[in-house]
């Protein structure tokens, strides 16, 4: 292997590899604007010049490859390559690149959204000069709408074709390309071909100097205000791993978070934008009991006991729904409730995709399929045909939420019920059918672990503080387990029903939120 010294650290790496990558695998700080891991590499923003002992002039690091050399070519008989990163030649040479990048760029950072994870801004302060000697008009030029929520700021945009690139090898759809040349290029689109793609949004997050922002963010917040939360997307079976900013009560944006095992770099607007459906909803905030024709709040305590007296009163006719959209906690403690029938709606569906680069959006658009069936044991395949050859009278059902539109033929079947329960974070088609509402998180509010289509388990983390009387899923159906039967386990925490469920199925056995941690774990037992 190569043996590669870095200022004054040595590192024996893998042949192929470049300076830039080793220098941030081992947190040695090269400034770079237009390379992505991702991306084809362009070596295109000179910010990572280096110097390399025996070429005689700065290299770019992002595209400077790593490999053994012959004995007589070693650096003091021993380095393959030496690199400098830090002497005079190699930071005066950052100040005039930065310099240049600067020369028609607004002086704007207290309006720009960019600000507080700006790498222009940061690189300035670290590496730039603190005057311009630029004494010339800067060009200006308007905003451009590119399509897809997706504004152009030209007087930022630094040209380093990130977003290009991605057009044309990740989404593979190419709306994107350079305009002009020289000094008069820009960033531009066609008019009859407007960016228009499920992937469009990554091209803000992935813009190093704010010119590419999207209309759902701008204004609304500072970075510094937002609370930063790791978590799972919920709107298909991939499990995009997400980062979720919010402030108080409030979500503001979904970023694509890294993770090479499931979505690598990017996530799919559906997602990103998804979030948006949950603010002007009809929040169930306590417990409902139905008086004739509506509804009557009530405390949990009355809740639970009316919850069992409805099964009870239909015990051998009572049959439980989970749902793909609840965590496998909640599904597993349903299906220990009820064993005898146990089924789940019909599938809620979309249009499979796959780009050029293997990023997927699932058919599948609820986020736990595979934990559901997982954990949940004998599944009705048929539950509309089960419920009419066993006279089901009873169901307790975990509600998918504000996705579930209730059909003709599912609405008549609950509406013969006797009693119907429904857990439930709003007041759904289906909880306008119950007869007891109890109200459980809604998906930004929970925790707990969901299964990717490719045996993924993955930590779901809230996001937002809880409502008023809500509580747990999990929680709420020991609490139903527990007045069912006394001789039931009590749990405390989330974790003993993890426990609890490794205990019973295999897969799952030794699963804690410290064990999947940011990056999942795979239920063949690889884990990231």
């Amino acid at each position: 292997m190569p043996l590669l010294k870095i200022d004054s650290k040595e590192f024996e790496v893998e042949n192929g590899t470049t300076v830039l990558q080793v220098a941030e695998a081992n947190r040695i700080e090269i400034p770079h604007y237009c390379y992505h891991p991702a991306l084809e590499i362009v070596g295109s923003c000179r910010m990572c010049l280096v110097q390399v002992e025996g070429m005689p002039k700065l290299q770019v690091s992002c595209n400077t490859f790593v490999s053994d050399v012959s004995s007589d070519r070693k650096v003091d008989g021993k380095y393959d390559m030496v690199v400098h990163t830090q002497n005079d030649l190699v930071v005066q040479e950052r100040k005039n690149i930065l310099e240049f990048l600067l020369l028609n760029h607004p002086l704007d950072c207290p309006v720009c959204d960019q600000a507080g994870e700006c790498y222009l801004q940061d690189y300035s302060f670290k590496f730039g000069n603190a005057h311009s000697r630029f004494d010339e008009n800067k060009r200006v030029r308007p905003n451009e709408f590119l399509g897809s929520q997706i504004v152009i700021n030209h007087n930022r945009c630094i040209m380093c074709s990130q977003c290009v690139r991605f057009t044309q090898e990740i989404s593979g759809t190419s709306e994107l390309f350079v305009e002009a040349r020289g000094y008069n290029s820009k960033i531009a689109v066609l008019e009859d071909n407007p960016l228009d793609n499920l992937l469009a949004g990554n091209v803000a997050d992935i813009c190093p100097v704010g010119a590419l922002l999207s209309t759902d963010y701008i204004h609304k917040n500072r970075i510094w205000n937002l609370k930063k939360q790791p978590s799972v997307c919920q709107d298909c079976s991939v499990g995009c791993n997400v980062d979720v900013f919010s402030q108080t009560d409030q979500i503001l944006r979904l970023t694509a978070r890294e993770n090479l095992d499931v979505n690598g770099y990017f996530m799919c607007d559906i997602g990103r934008y998804g979030f948006h459906r949950y603010e002007e909803i009809d929040r169930v905030l306590q417990p409902m009991v139905r008086k004739g024709d509506s509804f009557v709040s009530a405390d949990w305590e009355t809740a639970i006991q009316k919850t069992i007296d409805l099964i009870k009163k239909n015990k051998s006719n009572t049959a439980g729904i989970v749902s793909p959209f609840h965590t496998n906690e909640s599904n597993f403690l349903l299906g220990q409730i009820f064993k005898d029938v146990l089924g789940s709606l019909p599938p809620i569906t979309g249009e499979e995709i796959t780009y050029p680069s293997g990023f997927r959006i699932s058919a599948d658009r609820s986020p736990n399929t595979r934990g559901m069936n997982d954990i949940c044991e004998g599944i009705v395949e048929d539950l509309a045909s089960k419920i009419k050859t066993q006279d089901i009278r009873t169901l307790f059902i975990l509600d998918d939420g504000v996705d579930r539109k209730l059909d003709d033929k599912w609405k008549k079947i609950i509406g013969k019920m006797d009693s119907v329960i429904v857990l439930s974070y709003a007041m759904t088609d289906l909880a306008k059918l119950a007869h007891v509402v109890l109200p459980g998180y809604a998906p930004l509010e929970r925790e707990g672990t969901i299964t990717n289509d490719k045996g993924r388990i993955q930590w779901l983390r809230p996001s937002l503080p809880v409502k008023v009387e809500s509580k747990p899923d999990w929680e709420i159906l020991m609490l139903v387990r527990n007045a069912l039967d006394k001789k039931t386990e009590h749990f405390v925490e989330l974790g003993e029903v993890m426990k609890k469920m490794g205990e019973k199925f295999e897969n799952y056995a030794g699963i804690t939120f410290f064990k999947v941690g940011n990056q999942g774990y795979s239920i063949n037992g690889k884990s990231s």
